[in-house]
């Protein structure tokens, strides 16, 4: 997986490559879930790792799917300096692991 934003900025497409934005590696799950603060469900993508949740996204939407890749958007909350999650647009392009 590969994130297209970073902070809320747009990566540039020239630079969505392995070779310049880390590719983090995992299980792709995604689930309906309640969320305890707006009092209703939100479907969640996660990217789950050897020890854990890595990332995920929230009120998450499939945008396309070919083959063995797809894109997905949603928001992603990140802590700020003062411990706040700050919520930002995001996309994953996905690459599933046919194997």
């Amino acid at each position: 997986m590969v994130k297209m934003f970073k902070n809320g900025v747009e990566i540039e497409k020239r630079l969505l490559s392995d070779r310049y934005t880390p590719v983090q590696r995992g299980r792709l799950t995604i689930a309906d879930e309640t969320n305890q603060g707006r009092h209703r469900p939100t479907k969640i993508a996660r990217l789950v790792g050897d020890y854990g949740p890595k990332c995920q996204l929230h009120d998450v939407t499939l945008v396309w799917l070919n083959e063995s890749r797809m894109t997905l958007t949603g928001d992603e909350r990140i802590p700020n300096e003062q411990g706040k999650l700050v919520c930002y647009r995001q996309s994953w392009l996905v690459m599933l692991d046919a194997e």
